[in-house]
């Protein structure tokens, strides 16, 4: 995404409408337009009232970022902007999936709070897979996931200092776990977990979030 009026705006209309069977129906009581006209024979049949309990007060919206959906541009059609869609030799994580943007942490807490304005956010999940391996010192060395998460947390504090109501954040996730599909071949952890033993071994990246959670810094 460029910074400019005319990206913010399109971008945020993207943001809308991409959730609008989700953060947009319950911050505003209403499906947009688009999205039923899209859904077609499938869309949801609702009432006022119950339009008026999905859009009940909320204390916080929580949202998971990992990646960037899509990036978009303005454009003459209807819906005001073009997919532009991610290259093939952009960086990725560990996972296929995980196109690496860590500008995404600035943009969705910002793009949340001038859509709905939320009296709180919070980032419910933000991680990494990395392909961790143990030493013979016994040490797990995941340096990419440091440098994920150092860029990804300086984006989320940029958001902040520039008024998103961003109150906590959670990583996803401590420790190794089962991971949908991949199974045990995905490690998010900040935890090495050897699945036989079940001995747990704290990975570099453990080291650098309890300094950055310590001084309450990015570091």
């Amino acid at each position: 995404m460029i910074d400019t009026p005319e990206h913010r705006r399109v971008a945020e209309a993207a943001t809308r409408e991409l959730n609008a069977p989700y953060l947009t129906v319950m911050l505003e009581g209403r499906y947009t337009d688009a999205y039923l006209a899209a859904a077609g024979p499938a869309a949801p049949r609702f009432t006022d009232e119950d339009l008026a309990t999905i859009a009940s007060p909320v204390d916080f919206v929580g949202v998971n970022v990992y990646r960037p959906g899509i990036y978009v541009a303005p454009d003459d059609s209807p819906q005001g902007f073009r997919t532009v869609p991610i290259n093939a030799s952009h960086p990725k994580m560990h996972s296929s999936w995980h196109v690496l943007g860590p500008e995404v942490m600035y943009w969705a807490p910002t793009q949340v709070k001038a859509l709905w304005d939320p009296p709180s956010i919070y980032v419910t999940e933000n991680g990494c897979a990395a392909l961790d391996v143990v030493a013979d010192d016994g040490s797990v060395d995941d340096t990419d996931r440091v440098m994920f998460l150092r860029a990804c947390l300086d984006q989320l504090q940029h958001a902040v200092a520039d008024g998103a109501p961003v109150d906590g954040y959670f990583q996803w996730s401590s420790q190794d776990n089962f991971e949908w599909t991949a199974g045990y071949g995905n490690r998010f952890g900040l935890i090495y977990v050897d699945f036989e033993t079940l001995e747990r071994t704290p990975k570099l990246s453990a080291a650098w979030f309890r300094e950055a959670a310590r001084r309450n810094a990015v570091v």
